[in-house]
């Protein structure tokens, strides 16, 4: 983090009235000779000599970080936290605005110290909202005071550059598009815990109640039998993005793909809260099958990182697809091919009729296969 040094910025509007007034006294003082004119220029003089080095001084030996969320989602309000360290022995700083600047000197945001004591520091946050997924740069903290009479802005640039990646947007289920949330259901795992399935049976000890009793065995052996079942595990669903267009530069179609991200990102989001292994398959990489929370964002920076490929010559991601796992296929409207799909694979396309539209529908008649 690398400061410059304070330098005078533009007049403020009060600055300004108040250096012509201060001109037009002078000039009178001048033509007149009266010594109450000449009194009353050198004490605005003076006031402008006194904000110059009050301003200067409440601007000295401060020191100013920027703290961020270690997760971001577009869409999702984050609070960026401004910290400003006052390393004067013995003054103040009044009336510090810290300003946020990002690449090409827009303004993310801004916050407002009133006072910060000496040897101590304050920290203050503002909301920032990112709209899209991808990497964003902050360039600098500009530091700024107006103290202590509002004639003088005075400003202090800190280089304070970082990177953040900002994850897609994740939706709610009724603004995805999509007909219902998928539900595929669950499996055996052959282990012994809560489920549907019988796993065997065992003496029933005194502690345990009679619901799982099974009663016709416990008849037959003449001692209390109990029933066991097999744990049930959330099928594993491999999530398919193809990112292969054939017009990657078009501005509708990329609008698709982008929406074709937030759909994945979005039903990734909501199969992993459902305790389900998730992967994601795309023509860029492959995210293996896991759970969690660490999942979800693993799954959510290779979305945020994802960028669209050429379609030409490129095989089917079919090849990819294992016939033993629930999958969900998302593409955009265009890259159809003969490639055939496990039966029971939902494949949806995304299309975008105009820039303000996008709309979301199945394949086909026949989920097993893409036209």
């Amino acid at each position: 983090m690398r400061r410059t040094l304070a330098k005078p910025g533009p007049l403020t509007l009060e600055g300004t009235i108040f250096i012509v007034l201060a001109f037009l006294i002078g000039l009178a003082a001048m033509n007149t000779g009266t010594n109450l004119l000449y009194l009353i220029f050198s004490l605005m003089m003076a006031f402008i000599l006194v904000s110059g080095l009050l301003s200067s001084r409440t601007l000295k030996k401060l020191s100013v970080q920027r703290s961020l969320p270690k997760h971001i989602v577009a869409g999702e309000p984050v609070d960026v936290r401004i910290t400003v360290q006052n390393g004067k022995r013995w003054f103040s700083s009044y009336g510090l605005e810290v300003s946020d600047r990002m690449r090409d000197r827009i303004e993310s945001g801004y916050c407002y110290f009133l006072r910060v004591p000496p040897k101590e520091h304050e920290a203050v946050s503002y909301p920032c909202l990112f709209h899209r997924r991808g990497f964003y740069r902050f360039a600098q903290l500009v530091i700024t005071t107006t103290y202590p009479f509002g004639l003088v802005r005075r400003l202090m640039t800190v280089r304070a550059e970082r990177d953040i990646l900002v994850y897609p947007q994740i939706l709610p289920w009724h603004q995805l598009g999509l007909e219902t949330p998928p539900d595929f259901g669950e499996r055996d795992s052959r282990r012994k815990g809560p489920g549907t399935s019988l796993y065997g049976l065992r003496e029933q000890q005194p502690t345990e109640g009679a619901r799982w009793i099974h009663w016709k065995k416990t008849a037959q052996t003449g001692r209390l039998m109990r029933r066991e079942f097999e744990a049930e595990e959330k099928k594993n669903v491999c999530l398919v993005l193809d990112n292969a267009l054939r017009r990657p530069d078009d501005p509708e179609t990329r609008e698709a793909f982008e929406r074709a991200v937030v759909l994945t990102a979005s039903v990734a989001h909501h199969l992993l809260r459902q305790d389900h292994q998730v992967e994601l398959l795309t023509r860029s990489g492959r995210v293996p099958y896991n759970t969690g929370p660490h999942q979800r964002y693993r799954i959510l920076r290779a979305l945020a990182l994802i960028e669209p490929v050429e379609a030409d010559g490129r095989a089917p991601l079919a090849a990819s697809v294992r016939g033993d796992v629930a999958t969900v296929i998302f593409r955009c409207e265009g890259q159809g091919s003969s490639a055939s799909y496990p039966r029971g694979t939902q494949v949806y396309v995304v299309s975008s009729p105009s820039r303000e539209t996008i709309t979301v529908r199945p394949s086909a008649t026949r989920p097993e296969a893409v036209a």
